[in-house]
């Protein structure tokens, strides 16, 4: 009679530990998977730089820490440094002064600035030949040093004022210092205009003529002095615009947000902040 061969009660098992098995890893993927998509990827990022250090070693300082996994006020919030913004108005007076110093030009040109504005002062020996409104080669040189740093500012630019300016001779009879003050300043702002650098509405002429002397008439260094091509550059909202204030006043504009005295009060400012730079005391 032939034996029947005993069944080991283990091998009906076998299946299931196999299968629990695959249950186990597929859980594991699944959780993987669901921690992956939820890593802020800053912290993966950093995560991945500090794995790859090769041999040195990671410490908890190296690591992205989880402000929801941490007591609110366990750590100090690194304070946000802002970039120094190096486009503001202050390049224009930087790159004018730097090329006042290479070319030597100290007396022929002066250059100041306050936190509202750049001003430019020169003199004729480097912009106009006596009684001519035609600028000579050395302006034209520097003012398209200037066409190019007011370029590189002209979202912080609210305008620009072009001052001409002659000198009072007792001798001189004639009646045309106004005009030519006014040609000058013409002749700087159609200059700089022609350079296509800044929106032109920005530009305003003014020809003050002798009365706006600096120095003292009766020498004829201090004729010299009072011959002169001023600009004066505001920068943006520092004050409000000469130009923006003419024209509500032309056309009967009212602003809801300055009131007619508010009004006076800032052109009063303005017309003493240019005067002051204009006047030697």
């Amino acid at each position: 009679m032939t034996r029947k061969r005993k069944t080991s009660g283990l091998g009906h098992a076998s299946w299931l530990e196999t299968y629990s098995d695959m249950v186990t890893l597929l859980l594991t993927f699944f959780i993987m998977l669901y921690a992956m998509s939820t890593i802020d990827a800053q912290k993966y990022s950093l995560i991945v730089q500090a794995l790859s250090k090769g041999d040195a070693i990671v410490t908890q300082d190296d690591l992205p820490i989880d402000d929801d996994l941490l007591d609110e006020g366990s750590i100090e919030e690194t304070p946000i440094i802002e970039e120094e913004d190096t486009d503001d108005i202050d390049k224009l007076y930087t790159l004018l002064m730097e090329y006042i110093s290479k070319n030597n030009l100290n007396d022929s040109v002066e250059v100041s600035k306050t936190e509202e504005y750049v001003f430019i002062r020169f003199y004729d020996d480097i912009t106009f030949n006596g009684y001519s409104n035609q600028l000579k080669i050395s302006g034209k040189a520097i003012l398209d040093v200037l066409a190019e740093g007011l370029g590189s500012v002209d979202n912080y630019i609210e305008e620009v004022i072009i001052a001409g300016h002659t000198a009072e001779v007792e001798r001189d009879k004639s009646t045309i210092d106004r005009t030519l003050s006014t040609e000058r300043a013409n002749a700087v702002l159609q200059h700089l205009e022609a350079k296509n650098v800044i929106n032109p509405a920005k530009y305003l002429a003014i020809g003050y003529g002798l009365y706006s002397p600096i120095a003292d008439n009766n020498t004829p260094e201090g004729r010299a002095k009072n011959r002169r091509v001023e600009i004066y550059i505001s920068r943006k909202g520092h004050p409000i615009s000469y130009t923006n204030i003419i024209k509500d006043t032309l056309n009967g504009i009212e602003n809801s947000d300055v009131d007619s005295s508010v009004s006076n009060n800032i052109v009063n400012k303005q017309s003493l902040d240019y005067k002051n730079k204009v006047n030697l005391e």
